[in-house]
């Protein structure tokens, strides 16, 4: 005989909680737009708009956080439509669980606001992984958090308020809908699932606004496309050959050193090898010291040698040494913009940044040549000084694999004068041992949002950043300036070459009105390089071919006579080039390729390239991309090229056939 099957007669169809489903969906999204309007109507945490034409960027906004919304709730209002009944304690729980994974949406989307309005990048995993040390945060963070120009402290108040403020509405929301349960007809139900989903999914995908949506897609977005990047890391390209092809072909080209052959194969198609015949440029004289300064976010924008202030230049004596008998300087230098880690990694090793990801924190694996290493192996001493947490763009492991000795000045507190008058103690006692040595120094202080160190030397009162960042580069110079003047009467800085690079620029609202966010344009990439020294190979005086970081290890190691093989994308500077030399970098929302005729650059916020005669238009003003879509096309076609080339070797391992770098 059949048993009875019990009907608990409360049960209700799955479908009848399609209403409240979507109301969490809605009292989530109405939360949401409030974090946005406290985003965009308050100024950064060091003044100024968050953008500077909000209405352009607010709907979108507000229209993706509905996308991420939606596409979190796909599994509960999938769940819905397809069960049959259900009862009131499950109804109650799953709706439970669906606010749940609502509040998680919110709190990491303020976290996200608030990480764009501090550091101009998304929240990921990655940038986790690099700032999650305590330590790693530097002295000024908090007086930057209580100091906040949009709220002290408010970022943290709001974090906490908007999750709490959905858990209260949408329990109430919930109660009322399980007690009486809406009904809608079939046509109503579906729209109401189907409406807030696929049109914020077209919007998102219509052509032209990648960098828009890059800028304000919610956080479960951008932790999707991480994640989803993770599935192709390594995977060669199908055009590979060519890629090789072209690439060595214009390094050749380029290059003005007919000492180098490329290694045969395909496997490591970096790696080149001189010919033996080349006779060194500083033969029969003694080895010659190094002391290399990375001068934090020194934007050249600032330095007077390179663009004359008529308020009178911030960088006196970096102006001095740069025109002093025995000074050369590369006037169209660019770097890679921020961070400092890219800077430290192209100057250090001559390889470009990886287009999505930091290479010192998420190819730890890879193989690297950098020109430190190189010379420890050659037989100098190599130390580092800096005064800026080495751990903090996870540079620690870096340095112990390429110095004798690094020096972090944790008590300086990130004072320019206590780390430099330290360091030349230490290089003194290098320079009197008698050996060559390699010392780089690092400098912090010039660091937005630009407080003064020292207000005896304060070239201006004014607070804001684009103004400040004279003050702070002002001291900074006069700090090397002591530096140099320490260690200059000691007879071995005759045979003592003195390099100073600056690690990036800063965008301070030249070109998009909004400071601090990601750009490629001159103020954010262009930076000194000045090398001085009586060494005899050391071509004087001013330079007008582009150069960039990547070159600074391969014309060091020529100066000192180092030749052997490498892997260096850059090029000795002490050859100037048969054919116009090329520098590029295509990562999200910050593209850029200079040749010696053309500057191009993306702009980040309409995602259209813009082209510039840097010659007659250094601080690229005047967009002549109309008058020459053929080199635009050219230029944008080769830094996409270069990035995926080096981006795949960096990911699969392939730059050193060696897991023991030099």
């Amino acid at each position: 005989m059949a048993r009875a099957v019990a009907v608990d007669p409360a049960a209700q169809p799955g479908a009848t909680q399609i209403p409240v489903a979507l109301g969490l969906v809605a009292v989530a999204w109405a939360v949401m737009s409030v974090q946005e309007i406290l985003l965009f109507a308050r100024p950064t945490p060091y003044g100024g708009a968050y953008v500077l034409h909000w209405d352009r960027y607010f709907w979108f906004a507000a229209l993706y956080n509905l996308m991420g919304l939606m596409l979190a709730s796909l599994p509960f209002l999938a769940g819905w439509l397809l069960t049959r009944s259900t009862r009131p304690a499950t109804t109650q729980r799953r709706h439970h669980w669906h606010l749940g994974v609502l509040m998680l949406v919110v709190v990491l989307d303020q976290a996200d606001n608030e990480v764009m309005r501090f550091m101009g990048t998304h929240l990921t995993g990655s940038l986790l992984r690099t700032y999650g040390r305590l330590t790693a945060w530097g002295a000024d963070m908090g007086r930057i958090i209580a100091t906040d120009r949009g709220g002290p402290y408010l970022p943290f108040l709001v974090l906490v308020a908007m999750p709490l403020l959905l858990w209260w509405a949408g329990r109430r929301i919930i109660a009322r809908g399980s007690a009486a349960p809406p009904v809608w007809g079939r046509a109503p139900m579906w729209s109401g699932v189907l409406l807030p989903l696929v049109v914020p999914l077209v919007v998102f995908n219509l052509p032209g606004g990648r960098f828009r949506r890059t800028r304000v897609q919610p956080e479960i977005v951008t932790l999707y496309f991480e994640a989803r990047k993770s599935t192709v890391v390594g995977r060669r390209p199908d055009d590979y050959d060519r890629l090789v092809r072209d690439y060595q072909a214009r390094w050749l080209a380029e290059s003005g050193d007919a000492g180098w052959r490329f290694s045969s194969g395909s496997d490591y198609p970096l790696v080149r090898t001189p010919a033996p015949a080349i006779a060194p440029v500083g033969a029969g004289t003694p080895r010659w010291n190094v002391i290399y300064l990375q001068l934090e976010t020194f934007r050249g924008w600032n330095v007077g040698h390179l663009h004359p202030d008529p308020q009178g230049s911030a960088t006196p004596f970096l102006d001095s040494l740069a025109a002093g008998p025995d000074g050369a300087t590369w006037v169209r230098h660019l770097s890679f913009g921020p961070p400092t880690v890219s800077g430290f990694v192209s100057g250090h090793c001559s390889m470009a940044p990886h287009g999505e990801g930091d290479l010192t924190t998420t190819y730890t694996y890879t193989a690297l040549v950098c020109l430190p290493a190189v010379l420890r192996e050659a037989g100098w001493h190599t130390a580092y000084f800096t005064g800026s947490d080495p751990d903090w763009d996870n540079q620690t492991i870096w340095l112990r694999r390429w110095y004798d000795e690094q020096t972090f000045y944790r008590d300086a507190h990130e004072d320019d004068r206590v780390v430099f008058r330290r360091a030349a103690q230490r290089i003194l006692e290098l320079g009197r041992a008698g050996a060559p040595f390699f010392a780089t120094v690092v400098s912090i202080s010039n660091h937005y949002p630009f407080h003064s160190r020292d207000p005896s030397l304060d070239l201006t009162t004014s607070t804001a950043p684009a103004e400040a960042i004279r003050n702070t580069m002002h001291y900074t110079d006069e700090v090397v300036r002591e530096l140099i003047r320490t260690l200059s009467a000691e007879p071995w800085f005759r045979h003592t070459l003195v390099v100073v690079v600056g690690d990036h620029g800063y965008n301070l609202g030249e070109h998009d009105g909004t400071p601090g966010q990601r750009n490629a344009y001159r103020e954010s990439v262009w930076v000194p390089l000045i090398i001085a020294g009586p060494h005899p190979g050391l071509p004087r005086g001013r330079h007008q071919e582009v150069a960039s970081l990547l070159d600074v290890a391969p014309t060091v190691a020529e100066l000192l006579d180092v030749r052997r093989p490498v892997p260096w994308l850059g090029r000795s500077l002490l050859h100037p080039g048969p054919s116009s030399r090329t520098v590029s970098m295509a990562r999200p929302g910050v593209v850029y390729a200079e040749d010696d005729r053309f500057s191009l650059v993306v702009d980040p916020a309409s995602g259209a390239a813009r082209l510039f005669d840097p010659a007659a238009d250094p601080l690229q003003q005047r967009d002549i991309a109309v008058e020459h879509p053929e080199v635009v096309r050219m230029l944008l076609a080769r830094a996409e090229d270069q990035q995926r080339l080096t981006d795949y070797l960096v990911e699969a391992d392939r730059v050193w056939p060696t897991h023991s770098p030099p």
